[in-house]
């Protein structure tokens, strides 16, 4: 008899009386024989996990969609509004008037990436004690105040502190997604794409700005831009309030109707996911014995910490002293482009075949080809020099794929499933603070021999520590039999029996 939990398929034969072997689905609350899906029905099913539910189940998770995925939508394409203004603002005249030499210009992103790392685990803790739909939201307003004060900055150093205060909750805000095999991928990497909009279209309002604004009010076109990012970050902290329902146990949303509530419960448990347990040491020894905390947590680090190559394109096309302000400004956000192109591939391709390993190794084999030519350098057509830092676009996209392999891998553990989402991002980026310092110094740009070796070498250790990691689940998968739930006759396993979620 073959069984499909919410995680992934688990495969048992057994012949009934009449010698036939039926199908069970198991799917969300879907509890009832599988019948055999057309064409249409599978295609529908790919392109949105919801069109082959339950009509109940249809409008609960279009709900869900809808406020959530906006929500987190919004804000990632803020998060990344504010982080890329400085780069854009450092080549539209920030430089020059705030007199930015040696290595300044570095420091602004490792003050971001420190604020960073300092709040993650203080903001973990506080979020299992305040409300998220509280939490998330009032910071979004002071991380408004901060980039109104940004744009009247004086000196390299008042812009630290700027850089310093408007981190943001990020990747974590996965575990924040209650979503079944199928669905999580596409909408973590939907998530993650709003971000690169957010590349996007702050390299777009700088040119626009630097042409059309720079003078007016007394103010440089490069102070406009956080002045507008201000304003455009203003409505989406407050939607906040209202979108976000928290936890299935403790949401107390108004859009949600006491049936959907329990239904939002049921789909937890059946997904294998556990509710929130509290902290204690006895579990964090637990989850520090266990070999996904160690892994995963390497795996992150090096993965992040090479991203950081395609990010100096820019200075490399003002090195050439060539281009205007606004070309400099638009010509890298190709590069936001491709990764929203790739990212929601990656989703989609993930959840229709049910792999994710696979979508990860893609990604850094285009990623080291790129890395390798920007390496070398030296002889490297221009031509090859332009589509290598283009083509570093295809490596960000797999990182929700891999956080949805994690999620999915510690589903039945909240504690630790936790834990490693927060502790991922808190060491990876506490590394990527320092390592840029010493290996992007900007008076080496536009070459960066060391940056961009320590770059290939990182894609190297990467590919490495998630062939451990694909081992090892398929070890465990082959180890530990899926948890049987006797009273229902059903059958619940978070990793398939040829390992295949790897």
């Amino acid at each position: 008899m073959a069984y499909q939990s919410t995680i992934t398929r688990y495969n048992i034969s057994a012949q009934d009386n009449a010698g036939s072997l039926p199908g069970v689905l198991i799917d969300g609350i879907m509890n009832c024989p599988l019948e055999t899906k057309t064409f249409l029905q599978k295609f529908k099913g790919i392109v949105w996990d919801t069109l082959e539910r339950s009509p109940e189940e249809r409008r609960f998770l279009a709900k869900i969609d809808f406020f959530i995925l906006t929500w987190a939508g919004l804000t990632y394409f803020s998060k990344n509004l504010n982080t890329n203004n400085v780069s854009n603002a450092y080549v539209s005249g920030m430089k020059e008037e705030l007199q930015v030499v040696g290595n300044e210009y570095q420091t602004f992103t490792t003050m971001w990436t420190i604020g960073y790392v300092i709040s993650q685990i203080p903001s973990q803790i506080i979020c299992t004690r305040v409300r998220l739909s509280l939490w998330c939201p009032s910071w979004e307003l002071f991380w408004v105040i901060v980039t109104f004060a940004t744009a009247a900055v004086k000196t390299p150093h008042q812009l630290y502190a700027c850089r310093f205060l408007v981190w943001r909750k990020g990747r974590s805000i996965l575990q924040y997604i209650q979503s079944s095999a199928g669905e999580l991928a596409k909408r973590a990497c939907i998530f993650f794409a709003s971000a690169f909009v957010g590349s996007m279209f702050s390299g777009y309002l700088q040119a626009a700005l630097y042409t059309g604004m720079d003078g007016v009010g007394g103010l440089s076109g490069w102070r406009w831009l956080f002045v507008f990012d201000g304003v455009i970050t203003l409505p989406m902290a407050l939607w906040g309030y209202y979108a976000l329902p928290d936890l299935p146990s403790t949401t107390r949303v108004r859009w949600l109707k006491p049936e959907e509530k329990a239904l939002a419960l049921d789909r937890m448990k059946r997904a294998g996911k556990q509710l929130e347990e509290p902290f204690t040491m006895r579990g964090l020894k637990r989850v520090l014995k266990n070999w996904h905390f160690w892994v995963y947590t390497a795996y992150y680090t090096f993965f992040i910490c090479s991203e950081n190559i395609g990010t100096y394109m820019n200075l490399w096309l003002k090195s050439l002293d060539r281009y205007p302000v606004s070309e400099i400004n638009t010509y890298p956000t190709v590069i936001s482009a491709i990764t929203i192109v790739t990212t929601l591939s990656y989703g989609w391709v993930s959840d229709a075949l049910q792999v994710r390993a696979p979508i990860v190794y893609f990604s850094l084999a285009v990623c080291l080809f790129a890395a390798i030519n920007l390496a070398v350098w030296d002889g490297v057509p221009f031509g090859l020099k332009w589509a290598s830092f283009y083509l570093t676009g295809f490596a960000p996209g797999s990182g929700p794929v891999f956080l949805t392999m994690v999620n999915e891998e510690c589903a039945g553990d909240s504690l630790e499933r936790k834990l490693i989402l927060g502790t991922t991002n808190t060491v990876a980026y506490a590394f990527n603070a320092w390592i840029p310092l010493l290996t992007y110094d900007t008076i080496y740009a536009p070459r960066f021999l060391v940056g961009n070796t320590t770059t290939v070498c990182l894609i190297v250790f990467a590919a490495l520590t998630l062939t451990l990691a694909v081992v090892l689940q398929q070890r465990d998968a082959v180890s530990e039999p899926p948890p049987r739930n006797e009273e229902a006759g059903e059958v619940f396993a978070e990793k398939g029996n040829d390992g295949s979620r790897a």
